[in-house]
């Protein structure tokens, strides 16, 4: 086969339906912008601080007393003071009612009023697809924050494209075309407006942590394991120039013992490509920033 010439085979099909997954993934971690970032609390109004100058009165240490007549001397007119009105008190700033709190909808009936609201706050919610959002979400960034990934659950489309390979003098490479199937997906999840999905986030918190406790978590808060999620991706190393692979029949593996050695997660994250991988670490930096 001549140099550059793209190869595909029956490996390629199972390494597509397995490279889909990292889109899933990385859905979940668009979702950690709603997710892991904290309702930071809104700035109390602060009273007006008064100022208090202290005024050292000095007194003349020596008097000059004049010899004066007691009989011719005229009396020095008392000085009448006018009483100084004392200062209004500063009206109480009005302080704003506390939001009251909404109905949220039963955690099976959820997926419609979230996209509802992300559509509402002109959030992107094209690319999502999951009927089950928030329970899909949960058990995607518990298998995530374990290094795995479940194969059984799908949050958005899948890329247009396959996974293809070049033969280069005998030896196997990713074919650097396969990383722009996840340009879109990774323009959409940069572009997320965090302050909204923290707000989302909020909203829909209760409902999380009901997706939580059905996995088995019923006493556990979600945030330590999306943190431990963003940990695992940004640990994912990115590769410097071509990838090279091996055909085992069965699927493509990495010819570098230190890539196919890592977490199934990092792994497919490995397929997008080093400039969609570095994007998306640099939101989750951005993301973990929020966090800490």
């Amino acid at each position: 086969m001549s140099d550059d010439q793209v190869e595909t085979s029956p490996a390629t099909e199972e390494a597509s339906r397995k490279t889909t997954w990292v889109v899933v993934s990385l859905i979940v971690l668009a979702v950690i912008a709603a997710i892991v970032w904290w309702w930071l609390p809104a700035s109390e109004d602060k009273k007006p601080q008064t100022e208090t100058v202290e005024v050292d009165q000095q007194q003349s240490s020596e008097v000059e007393v004049e010899s004066y007549d007691e009989e011719t001397a005229e009396p020095e007119p008392e000085l009448e003071l006018e009483p100084i009105p004392a200062e209004p008190e500063a009206a109480p700033e009005p302080q704003e009612p506390e939001p009251e709190p909404i109905a949220l909808p039963e955690l099976d009936e959820s997926t419609p009023t979230v996209l509802q609201n992300l559509d509402s706050a002109e959030i992107n919610i094209r690319p999502l697809k999951s009927s089950q959002l928030i329970r899909d979400a949960v058990v995607l960034m518990d298998n995530i924050s374990n290094g795995s990934i479940v194969r059984e659950r799908t949050i958005v489309q899948r890329p247009d494209g396959r996974f293809k390979v070049l033969e280069v003098d005998g030896e196997l490479y990713i074919d650097e075309s396969s990383y722009h199937r996840y340009d879109a997906l990774v323009d959409w999840f940069v572009s997320l407006e965090a302050d909204v999905l923290v707000e989302n986030y909020e909203l829909f918190k209760p409902l999380v942590q009901e997706a939580y406790a059905e996995i088995g978590y019923p006493e556990s808060d979600f945030d330590s394991t999306l943190l431990e999620a963003i940990e695992v991706a940004l640990d994912t190393p990115v590769p410097d120039g071509l990838v090279q692979v091996e055909d085992d029949s069965v699927m493509y593996t990495f010819a570098d013992d230190s890539y196919e050695s890592l977490p199934a997660a990092q792994k497919q994250l490995l397929r997008m490509g080093p400039d969609n991988i570095q994007r998306v670490k640099d939101k989750l930096r951005e993301i973990r920033r929020a966090l800490q």
